[in-house]
């Protein structure tokens, strides 16, 4: 696994060796950042089920201000932190070993908002309506920012999205992945 673009391209990053984290593949993320073009850039960005910050760590090296990492798991945690640290990318990271929906209220309090949300869960969980629900009602995502979903075919997003709309889906296989952007009623 690699970073595909950016001024960190080519450089390689380490995967947690466990069977609940899923790789993104260099595929599934040259379509997330073709299509994100330069929204990267200046951005603040909350990668979660982060597994080993590969999209986080993407985005970074495309020019982000700030990147919110979360994941619950351990392994995962610590997996993020070598990859940044072998990166050299300390500054703008934040690494948060805490459940989603946990990340999610701390970061409400915090005051916190970001302008892209990547959120790829273990798939066919049931976690995509439960965690779209939650930012939702968050407010934690900028008017107009962008949440890119990795899904499987066999779950698919909500139909009503609270302050959401899908704006692309991208099959990939068995994976779709959908951009959804924030709309605010005027």
């Amino acid at each position: 696994m690699r970073i595909i673009g950016g001024t960190l391209k080519r450089r390689k990053l380490r995967f947690p060796k466990t069977y609940a984290t899923r790789p993104v593949t260099d595929r599934a993320k040259e379509t997330i950042f073709n299509v994100l073009g330069t929204l990267c850039e200046g951005a603040i960005v909350l990668d979660l089920f982060a597994g080993s910050g590969s999209l986080g760590i993407e985005a970074l090296s495309r020019g982000a201000k700030e990147v919110y990492f979360v994941d619950s798991a351990r392994i995962a945690v610590s997996c993020i932190e070598r990859n940044l640290g072998d990166l050299v990318l300390t500054r703008g990271a934040h690494v948060l070993q805490l459940t989603v929906p946990g990340a999610i209220s701390n970061l409400k309090k915090q005051d916190k908002k970001f302008d892209l949300i990547f959120l790829d869960p273990p798939h066919n969980k049931g976690l995509i309506k439960k965690i779209l629900n939650v930012l939702g009602h968050s407010d934690i995502l900028n008017s107009f920012g962008t949440i890119v979903v990795g899904h499987s075919n066999h779950e698919g997003l909500p139909e009503h999205l609270e302050k959401l709309r899908c704006q692309r889906s991208i099959k990939l296989g068995q994976t779709f992945i959908s951009f959804l952007e924030r709309q605010d009623k005027v």
